[in-house]
């Protein structure tokens, strides 16, 4: 089959006796083109009679130049030479071009940068042209004084924010809803109970004002502040209200010992289910329970006895993992026929932890609860302020945890007596999770969750039990702690409070104040009530300014 394209115009005429076209090899096809194009009219392409096949190029594989014509095939006499010039191809093969002998080899001219006088009579002058134009505009626009345009409406930062509280069955829970911006805030308050459905309410709240909620749910349940145009903090006592919910919590205490009952109340807040773990570790690590898993439907609570999931006659802590979903904790640890001790979550892991609720004398007991989610062993160190000093207590406190471990670290009787603060911290600076407990003689305990953050300023909502607060100093240099009413709009209550460096000291509230607002110009404060009750401190709400500008915050779920 021949690779030649048939003539144009139709088939060949008999007439059309000529040789066929020549062929080049395929090398010499894709070599570049060299010399000077030869001007004239393509010839046009030589084609076999039609009662005889076309010739096959011979030059292919035999190894033969392209330009010489195809060989003509067996048993047929080559034509007379006039028939071969008559009959040989118009378009003869293009040689390179040869300088004369004697003549010096032509150079090329060197490129010269061209003026802007020789630019105007081209494409690239004309752009260079423009390009000179424009830099004298812009040189002339910068000489002129530029004008005012009109001025920047003042608006504010987008802001929303989403606050959930566990609620225990049968049990009344105060909720304080306080609105720590300078703007209203329009608010949509959901108290959910299981089983039972409820229509969200919706109402402003003045900035700087506070609304009170007592929520007694027959079943377990949960409350939801949704917030939009002003920062909030709620807040309630016991299990306490976080700023939404999270796929991983710690309980830090519990109690499976004969007579102790430790109930744990989950909460999804959300509207996709969620499944959720839960993990007891021991003083030689963590148990990893097998199809244990609690299921919540969305907008419902439930509760579960931890003797099902963990060994009995011990005290573990709680790690809370929601493998799909997100949810809210809290725990009830039930002795007898007293009062059950409320144990909120900690949300987060740190590599130190600081607390001011600590008590010393009267049979007052205080303990540092200390659990390890690291997979290598945790070595901590701790140091207790009070009115007089910073030390490091004695005992023993360098033993490692063990990896997914927990520990009870005893604070020994102090020689001062009264309110102190402590400090525990990993040596190596692996986060762990920490909370402090006191226990009161014979009475129910407390917990206190201080933070693991450094704070510069805290928020008390509602009047604080005993009308004292405890303000202990962490930093190396002195602070000046500034009381106010955030009712007031966060106005002075009473004289500032200077704080040396590692000390304590004892504040009363001033009366009238029902949401105290406490505020240092560096970081290092550490406040509680005096014997427990709700706190929050400004990194739970990105950074505490009562009355100053709103901020952005995170998006509300649904």
């Amino acid at each position: 089959m021949s690779d030649q394209l048939p003539p144009p115009g139709g088939p060949p005429g008999p007439d059309d006796d000529r040789p066929a076209a020549l062929i080049p090899s395929r090398a010499a096809r894709h070599q570049p083109k060299r010399g000077r194009l030869v001007r004239g009219r393509p010839a046009r392409p030589a084609q076999e009679p039609p009662d005889r096949p076309a010739a096959e190029p011979q030059g292919r594989d035999a190894g033969e130049r392209p330009d010489r014509p195809a060989a003509a095939p067996p048993g047929r006499a080559r034509p007379a030479a006039d028939a071969r010039e008559r009959q040989r191809p118009r378009v003869r093969p293009v040689r390179e071009p040869q300088e004369p002998e004697g003549r010096p080899a032509r150079k090329l001219p060197q490129l010269r940068t061209p003026t802007v006088g020789n630019l105007r009579g081209s494409s690239i002058g004309l752009a260079g042209t423009l390009v000179v134009v424009a830099a004298v505009l812009v040189l002339g626009a910068n000489a002129l004084p530029a004008a005012k345009g009109p001025a920047t409406p003042v608006t504010r930062d987008p802001y929303s924010a989403r606050w959930v509280c566990p609620l225990l069955p049968g049990q009344t829970t105060p909720v304080t809803i306080a609105n720590v911006g300078d703007a209203a805030a329009s608010l949509r308050t959901t108290v959910r109970e299981t089983g039972k459905a409820s229509a969200p309410a919706t109402r402003q709240l003045a900035a700087g004002a506070t609304q009170q909620l007592s929520p007694k749910p027959a079943k377990a349940g949960f409350v939801q502040v949704e917030a939009f145009s002003a920062p909030v903090v709620v807040s309630a006592p016991g299990l306490g209200c976080v700023p939404g919910p999270g796929n991983r919590w710690w309980l830090p205490a519990s109690d499976t010992r004969f007579g102790n009952q430790t109930r744990v109340i989950i909460a999804n807040p959300d509207s996709q289910p969620a499944v959720v773990d839960l993990v007891p570790h021991l003083t030689s690590g963590s148990i990893r329970s097998d199809d244990r898993e609690v299921f919540i439907k969305p907008g419902e609570a439930a509760v579960r006895v931890l003797g099902d999931d963990a060994p009995a006659g011990l005290k573990p802590s709680i790690e809370v993992i929601a493998r799909a979903g997100r949810v809210v904790v809290g725990a009830a640890v039930s002795t007898g026929a007293k009062a059950p001790t409320l144990l909120p979550a900690q949300g987060a892991a740190r590599p130190a932890w600081s607390f001011a609720g600590g008590m010393s004398g009267g049979g007052r007991q205080a303990e540092v609860l200390v659990t390890n989610p690291n997979p290598t062993p945790l070595q901590v160190e701790i140091q207790v302020t009070t009115a007089k000093a910073t030390f490091r207590p004695a005992g023993d406190f360098g033993e490692p945890i063990a990896n997914g471990g927990t520990a009870e670290l005893l604070i020994p009787a102090l020689d001062v007596k009264g309110p102190f603060a402590v400090q525990v911290r990993s040596v190596n600076g692996a986060p762990f999770v920490a909370a402090l407990r006191v226990t009161e003689g014979e009475a129910s305990s407390r917990i206190d969750l201080g933070t693991g953050q450094s704070e510069r300023g805290w928020l008390v909502p509602g009047p604080p039990e005993g009308g004292q607060l405890v303000l202990a100093n962490l930093s190396s240099g002195e602070l000046e702690a500034r009381l106010g009413d955030l009712t007031a709009g966060g106005g002075g209550a009473g004289q500032p409070v200077r704080l040396p460096p590692g000390r304590v000291t004892l504040q009363k509230v001033p009366k009238g104040v029902d949401n105290l607002v406490v505020q240092a110009g560096t970081a290092g404060l550490v406040a509680a009530p005096l014997n427990g009750g709700p706190i929050v401190p400004g990194s739970a709400i990105g950074g505490l300014d009562a009355g100053g500008p709103v901020v952005a915050g995170p998006a509300a779920a649904p």
